[in-house]
């Protein structure tokens, strides 16, 4: 494996880390195909994400 893969594989660990903790959801209850499905909804409705992380602060 190299440099570059296990950078890569650190960086999408940091950014998964990132999102779930800002997501109500149950880590061990979600599957990927979910987490994608929740991933793609946001892409598309950033402004849903930015509610969510809102009332989350709060």
């Amino acid at each position: 494996m190299s440099i570059d893969s296990i950078a890569q594989l650190q960086t999408t660990r940091r950014y998964l880390t990132s999102i779930l903790l800002n997501l109500p959801i149950q880590t061990k209850d979600t599957s990927v195909a979910s987490l994608l499905v929740m991933l793609d909804h946001f892409v598309a409705n950033p402004q849903d994400y930015l509610e969510l992380i809102q009332c989350q602060e709060q």
